[in-house]
């Protein structure tokens, strides 16, 4: 049997026995580069070694083959040379060849094997009083712990079938049409969960540090549909920190893997495959840290957190698992064990005592009586197909954030430097601006005032005759002085030094040289993305930074965006005629609107009404009065009013939506999107009408604004989303990774041989994702291709 070594593209034998040590460890036998080969080896049942899967004979045992597959299904894996030749370092074998990185530490002694330890009654767990004990001579070599002293038998692996795993009902859209779903749909919609309120610290739950039982656990939990999932590890980042403990939890028992003693590969069949539900809190964070350690990619996943963050979205932030399970299940969690834990995890052994491996084990366990409640929430307010859809992308943004992207330490500097010299500058020409109102100077004769200080700053613009309520970004922009003017600039660059500083370079991985920021799922109430570490959000598109994040030697990035997404998704929601027809033409829309809002032939358009209709096309689809639009055009209130006038009398359509939105979200209480994404709102109580009237409609008039933008933004973000999902799957045998997301837009990094046919990839699973959202507007993507991120 042989493989395609993809480092130096020659065909490499195969050994029969997975590299001799018990796991399936094979490099190339020209090249010695190790090869991604776990499908083409099995486990035996017997010793729980790998060998190749066309033995009959196990060669450590030499025992009749009784196999557990060590992938979902024992497919030929045998691309063609060119499918082969796409696949590198950023395909799966990057991962493997980190998970050998990872586990191949032959300059150190391997870990002392921990004796058998069984629960007697007698011993230290605080909630149900089971004993750590030292091994008895005749004890069973299995060396797993058995949580509740009562009996070493194994679980029948059987006791949830019958749930509900396709909480995704077909929607009209059919979104994931082209996928698979992570399971078949059935009438039951709980699965029979036997805890309740006040006993979750009572279960079973065994470590396994033997591979034999690890390879029977692995079949037992094949037979299961629903499961849960939990880690423990070292630290958050998953290049830098150690996995320890690997949690998953049947409805009544919990299995804990020993990962410095054991690796888990025997479970990668149950967790890659997407027909087994995987219920996590934070299920990115798992995804990563197995991804990064172990080369498994979680597949079939149900995220708790994302799923409160759907059903509260707007109302609430409290989505932690202590506040989820007190919701859900009255369960109260300690938390303090994990602080302790964290503070001693690299120290011996500690991560394994009986305290820690309870809180460990009690934390996978209640996944599922907190899903089987939350799914019946998601049906409640229609949620399904958006929670589907947040799920599937969560491995879209773990690749993403693993993945990470470079960045030219050198030039991030130079820019850093010529923005302090001009925020340096800023601030010498304000404060001589400022000067006459300025009562004290230094020694030097140079005014002195703390820029910094809101409240030193209104006294001195006071005395030059502007009186600012407050120095706010949204307050100054409505004032024409060149002090204001001055002080917006000056603020402008202070930011940028702030947030672009040395700050970002500290977050270079040191193991990795590239920055991985930190991408909120559901950042936004509306579901959009935020991100930190750093905020790359922020990064202007016109900005120099951004020519600072560049391709690695040998790769170009892909940038691609979508064209006016949010006027699209409004002209779509509001089903406008006229303004469908100016993106049907292809026309330039501003130009359009502006024809028709003067009533002047296209050709005949001028700049400024051109900006006019270009402002209020942005404006509206966030809800701008207007108040928001005169100080952006220079102009007076009534003359932004009658802009407005003109633009409503050419898109009749468009007004009628968005006042029948705001009103909307106001008496339904929430607003949502074409594929049921909501957010909901807090309505002022009809008693703050009766005591202040102006403070209960200035909360209404603010409920009615995030009810005209939260559709239009939030289909923006479903759009995105699912372009995520579509890229990740056409590109899976390409030498090619996204990077990187912010709002509409999506790079990818790409070997430069292919780069020009993954781009029109790219481009035209933006342009799927988005016909997907809209049905009537036509979607466009724009791509280009660069060394370093381009607008």
């Amino acid at each position: 049997m042989t493989t395609w070594c993809s480092s130096c593209e020659t065909w490499s034998a195969l050994p029969p026995d997975g590299g001799g040590d018990g796991s399936a460890r094979v490099v190339c036998e020209h090249c010695r580069t190790p090869l991604q080969v776990e499908s083409k080896y099995s486990v035996c049942r017997d010793c729980g070694r790998y060998h190749r899967v066309d033995y009959d004979t196990c060669p450590f045992c030499v025992k009749e083959v009784t196999a557990v597959s060590a992938s979902v299904e024992s497919t030929d894996t045998t691309y063609s040379v060119e499918a082969q030749r796409r696949r590198s370092k950023r395909g799966e074998d990057y991962y493997w060849q980190l998970y050998i990185d990872y586990r191949d530490k032959l300059d150190e002694p391997p870990l002392p094997e921990l004796p058998y330890v069984e629960g007697n009654g007698n011993g230290a767990y605080p909630a149900n009083g089971h004993a750590y004990t030292e091994m008895q001579p005749g004890s069973s070599p299995n060396g797993y712990v058995n949580g509740n002293g009562n009996s070493n038998g194994y679980s029948n692996g059987n006791a949830a079938t019958h749930v509900d795993l396709a909480i995704t009902e077909s929607g009209p859209l059919m979104l994931f049409s082209d996928d698979v779903a992570p399971g078949a749909a059935d009438n039951q919609t709980s699965a029979p969960v036997t805890a309740s309120a006040g006993n979750y610290n009572e279960f079973d739950y065994e470590l396994i540090q033997d591979p034999s039982r690890l390879a029977h656990v692995a079949d037992l939990l094949s037979k299961e549909k629903v499961l849960g999932l939990d880690t423990e590890t070292t630290g958050l980042d998953a290049h830098t920190s150690e996995l320890l403990l690997l949690q998953v939890s049947t409805i009544d028992k919990v299995y804990i893997v020993d990962c410095k003693r054991l690796v888990p590969l025997a479970l990668k069949g149950v967790l890659e495959n997407p027909q087994v539900l995987k219920i996590a809190q934070n299920a990115k964070f798992e995804y990563k840290m197995l991804r990064q350690q172990t080369g498994i990619a979680i597949a079939g996943i149900f995220d708790t957190m994302l799923a409160e963050r759907l059903l509260t979205a707007g109302v609430s932030r409290e989505i932690s698992l202590k506040a989820i399970a007190q919701k859900y299940i009255g369960a109260t969690l300690d938390k303090t064990v994990r602080e302790a834990f964290y503070k001693m995890a690299t120290v011996g052994d500690s991560y394994l005592a009986p305290d820690q491996l309870h809180y460990a084990a009690r934390d996978a366990f209640i996944m599922m009586p907190i899903w089987r409640d939350q799914v019946k929430e998601l049906k409640k307010h229609g949620l399904e197909q958006v929670a589907d859809l947040e799920f599937r992308c969560i491995a879209a943004v773990g690749d993403m954030e693993l993945a990470g992207v470079q960045i030219d330490e050198v030039r991030w500097r130079k820019i850093i430097e010529d923005v302090t010299v001009q925020r340096d500058k800023a601030a010498d020409d304000l404060c001589e601006v400022l000067q006459p109102a300025t009562m004290q100077t230094t020694m030097f004769g140079v005014p002195s005032i703390n820029l910094n200080s809101n409240v030193q700053l209104l006294e001195t613009f006071a005395k030059l005759g502007v009186d600012l309520p407050d120095t706010m970004e949204s307050t100054l922009v409505r004032f024409n002085h060149p002090a204001v003017a001055k002080l917006l600039e000056y603020r402008g660059l202070e930011k940028t030094l702030s947030a672009f500083g040395e700050s970002v370079l500290s977050l270079i991985n040191p193991k990795t040289r590239r920055i991985h920021p930190d991408f909120n799922q559901y950042g936004a109430d509306t579901g959009r993305f935020s991100c930190t570490r750093p905020n790359v959000q922020q990064i202007p598109a016109t900005s120099d930074f951004r020519k600072c994040f560049i391709a690695a030697p040998g790769y170009k990035l892909v940038t691609c965006d979508y064209s006016q997404a949010e006027l699209r998704i409004l002209a779509e929601l509001s089903g406008d005629p006229a303004f469908v027809e100016a993106f049907k033409s292809g026309a330039d829309l501003h130009t359009l609107t502006a024809s028709q809002m003067f009533g002047v032939p296209v050709a005949d358009v001028q700049k400024p009404q051109r900006n006019a209709a270009k402002a209020i096309n942005f404006g509206l689809a966030y809800g701008m009065g207007p108040g928001g639009l005169a100080p952006r055009l220079s102009v007076s209130l009534d003359e932004a009013k009658e802009l407005i006038s003109r633009y409503f009398k050419a898109y009749p359509g468009v007004q009628k939506w968005l006042e029948k939105a705001g009103k909307d979200a106001v008496s339904v209480g929430y607003s949502a999107t074409s594929i049921g994404r909501k957010r909901f709102y807090n309505l002022p109580d009809e008693s703050l009408k009766r005591t202040s009237e102006d403070d209960y409609r200035k909360q209404i008039a603010a409920i009615e604004r995030q009810g005209k933008n939260t559709p239009i933004q939030g289909s923006n973000a479903d759009m995105t989303k699912l372009a995520l999902i579509y890229i990740r799957e056409a590109l899976k045998d390409w030498d090619a990774r996204t990077v990187n997301t912010v709002h509409d837009e999506i790079v990818v990094e790409v070997r430069v041989d292919q780069a020009e046919e993954v781009m029109h990839i790219v481009e035209r699973e933006m342009v799927r994702a988005g016909n997907a959202i809209l049905n009537n507007v036509p979607i466009v993507a724009e791509a280009s291709l660069a060394d370093y991120w381009s607008k």
